[in-house]
């Protein structure tokens, strides 16, 4: 079957890179999920995934100068990512993968390319393009991708996928959700199995929260994370967790799901491997609301909006910094001492809850209050 029609702007990066891995001898493709949207009509792909057979290492280089960027291996299996301003390309050999145990993992080595698409988790991911010079050649599909997308099946590619790699199961609710497919027959069956043979329990926190990120930064991350409490896979995240969320930004959703937790949000972040300063500015507003005080000193902006999506009937000034500060009660005659702070503290208090709402009222404030 001829390829898909691959969008220009892919395309003027795709071409030299064809004609080098052409003159090298090295077949190359466009694999996975870029292959997905293409047949699907999607322009707006900038995230492609190519593999070669052979070392893709020159191409990498020349893909980093066409982009301004440079070519950086990442994750155990030495694949080179090469960041431009608007695309993120990864280049790969070709290899097969074996399991030693389920949920670690796998062990890599080179081969062909129809095992390299037999070690990818759906069959509308395990989908190749020949990238030839004049555009995409055929479209390589030995496992039925375009069939099952066409009718809008998730079909995984063999039985023992899920206990292979638990991590299969938060994607088939990204994809399920984000395409409305339908679960191809027994696709229940073998969820439950990976999740009640004791097997999911193995993944590492890490992982874990990876997938959770990508789950946040769906268009809509609510129907995935129902389709995994439905399966009893969100209970491997956090077993009290919710589904409902405020927030456009992934740090604005995981702030709103850590808020949303109550007494026990601090624990379910502190389980979570990501970003130090991302924790940090989730842990200030869950401070921030669970004291409700206003603050000190101003907010970064991204603490400020999940505060405020967490309170969504907080007044105005409450994200501000307290109005009042030490040298006001030391110009209205008070000295440095235990009532000192406690007048601060109560100042941001009634700034939360809206008693005060400016700088003058502030300080009208503290002359009642004195």
């Amino acid at each position: 079957m001829t390829g898909p029609r691959i969008p220009a702007q892919a395309l003027t990066l795709l071409r030299p890179l064809a004609r080098a891995a052409r003159r090298e001898g090295l077949p190359l493709y466009a694999v996975g999920g870029c292959v997905r949207d293409w047949l699907l009509g999607r322009a707006d792909v900038k995230d492609l995934d190519l593999v070669t057979e052979g070392d893709p290492a020159g191409l990498a280089r020349l893909c980093a100068r066409s982009l301004g960027g440079r070519a950086e291996a990442f994750g155990a299996f030495k694949t080179l990512r090469v960041m431009g301003k608007d695309w993120r390309v990864d280049l790969a050999a070709s290899r097969q993968e074996v399991y030693p145990e389920p949920a670690c993992l796998p062990k890599v080595k080179p081969a062909p390319l129809a095992r390299d698409l037999f070690r990818r988790d759906f069959t509308i991911n395990a989908m190749a393009v020949r990238l030839r010079p004049e555009g995409a050649g055929e479209l390589v599909d030995p496992y039925g991708g375009w069939r099952d997308l066409k009718a809008k099946v998730l079909r995984v590619l063999h039985p023992a996928s899920f206990r292979d790699d638990p991590t299969r199961v938060f994607r088939a609710a990204r994809f399920l959700c984000r395409l409305s497919l339908q679960p191809a027959p027994g696709f229940g069956v073998m969820v439950r199995q990976s999740l009640y043979g004791c097997i999911a329990g193995r993944l590492s926190r890490h992982r874990i929260a990876q997938e959770l990120l990508r789950i946040l930064a769906e268009q809509d991350p609510v129907s995935p994370l129902r389709r995994l409490r439905s399966w009893g896979y969100l209970d491997l995240v956090y077993p009290d967790l919710g589904t409902k969320m405020r927030g456009d930004t992934v740090a604005e959703r995981l702030g709103s799901l850590v808020l949303g937790l109550g007494e026990k949000g601090e624990e379910f972040l502190a389980s979570l491997p990501v970003e130090h300063a991302l924790a940090l500015r989730i842990k200030d507003a869950l401070r921030l609301c669970r004291q409700k005080s206003s603050p000190r000193t101003a907010l970064p902006a991204e603490t400020a909006r999940i505060a405020a999506l967490a309170c969504p009937r907080l007044p105005e000034a409450a994200l501000r910094p307290v109005f009042l500060g030490g040298s006001d009660l030391q110009a209205a005659g008070l000295k440095p001492g235990p009532e000192f702070r406690s007048l601060l503290d109560e100042a941001a208090r009634a700034q939360w809850a809206g008693r005060i709402r400016s700088r003058a009222e502030a300080l009208a404030w503290l002359r009642d209050r004195i």
